[in-house]
């Protein structure tokens, strides 16, 4: 599952201050695709795209199940 928001992005980048519109994408996944994060890399047309992994320690079961299954 995957949702997109646009945001207005403050940098340094090669000594100059940016701010460009971008957009944030979240991607809600179980563990097991641990190849993703190297193939958003390969896709992405930035140098240094951020690609974070959140751990969550602590979700309602309904929810996960539902994730899973979605998932897989």
């Amino acid at each position: 599952m995957r949702q997109y928001h646009k945001i207005s992005s403050v940098y340094t980048w090669k000594g100059k201050v940016e701010n460009q519109n971008e957009y944030l994408a979240l991607f809600k996944t179980t563990k097991k695709p641990i190849n993703s994060k190297k193939e958003l890399k390969k896709l992405h047309p930035y140098d240094v795209p951020e690609i974070a992994e959140i751990n969550v320690e602590s979700i309602n079961q309904p929810y996960m199940k539902w994730l899973v299954d979605s998932t897989n």
